[in-house]
């Protein structure tokens, strides 16, 4: 007995609000429905990055900047260094630094050839100065130059101190009558930190005997009229010999000179002007390396690693 044949599946009707959508249909109306959440910690994040960006890369830029204002200064003194001596002696138709007029900021870092008599009476011991390692003083005397009432300070070189006993003086060489000093002008004396003032002392105090002659800093001398400091210093590079003191100075730039350890007994092994530059390029590595480490960070926990989970 054959079974009854079973009519064929109706299709199910499709009724607009009726039956079931295709799952990709559904997926899109719930996007549509929930709204999206923002996380506002991941908001926090994202600012302060921006700032620590823009912080650390005006930081680094500002650094870079400021090297390159110092490779010119440094390139500055260098040109300095390769003109013609200045002296004291001068026509009026050339630059005679002994005119106090003449701009500071022009002289600095200039060679200079002087002619003066030291006034070795007023001579200073600038203490807990290095050179070489060693402790010692700087020693500072005030050279008058020829032909006027001017005078200006010159650090001659450094010597060693007694370790036996501090307050005793070294034996400094300073030669009587007219000198030659070569040099380069300085804005100032050497001058280390300090608590207070700066010292004021009376010229006939400072030569009377038994003065102290040992100083942290170089003190403000005040000396009898009609003398008159300059407003600038010298860094004594060389010793000139006897012969060379008493020659006129038109002979001095052709005569030799002793080396920086001379008859006198002083060092003056002094360090090349250093502007800095490296420093600032240290900066701005640090700046810009921090700068780089906060854009690494934030691609790889913001972008990278949260495309990574969903793969």
């Amino acid at each position: 007995m054959n079974s009854p044949e079973l009519p064929p599946p109706v299709p199910h009707a499709t009724v607009h609000g009726v039956g079931t959508k295709p799952q990709s249909n559904q997926a899109t109306d719930r996007e549509q429905t929930v709204p999206t959440k923002r996380n506002p910690i991941g908001w926090a994040v994202s600012i302060l990055a921006a700032v620590g960006v823009l912080l650390t890369l005006s930081l680094g830029t500002w650094q870079l900047r400021r090297a390159a204002q110092k490779e010119a200064l440094t390139q500055h003194i260098y040109q300095k260094n390769t003109l013609p001596a200045l002296t004291n002696t001068a026509q009026a138709a050339t630059l005679n630094i002994a005119d106090g007029t003449v701009p500071v900021a022009s002289l600095v870092q200039r060679n200079v050839l002087l002619q003066g008599t030291w006034l070795s009476q007023y001579t200073v011991y600038l203490d807990n100065r290095y050179m070489g390692g060693r402790v010692g003083f700087y020693v500072v005397t005030p050279l008058q130059l020829e032909g006027g009432n001017k005078v200006v300070w010159v650090q001659r070189g450094w010597v060693a101190r007694s370790a036996q006993d501090r307050a005793r003086l070294p034996p400094v060489s300073t030669a009587a009558g007219i000198v030659t000093v070569q040099g380069k002008v300085v804005d100032s004396i050497s001058k280390v930190y300090a608590l207070g003032d700066d010292a004021v002392a009376q010229a006939s105090t400072l030569a009377a005997a038994g003065a102290s002659r040992i100083w942290q800093n170089l003190p403000k001398i005040v000396l009898d009229a009609p003398m008159q400091w300059l407003p600038w210093a010298v860094l004594q590079t060389h010793s000139a010999p006897a012969a060379l003191a008493q020659a006129p100075l038109a002979a001095a730039p052709s005569a030799p000179l002793l080396p920086s350890s001379g008859l006198d007994g002083l060092l003056r092994e002094w360090p090349a002007p250093d502007a800095g530059v490296s420093k600032h390029y240290g900066y701005a590595f640090q700046w810009l390396a921090l700068c780089g480490l906060i854009i690494g960070l934030y691609v790889w926990f913001y972008l990278i690693a949260p495309r990574r989970k969903q793969v």
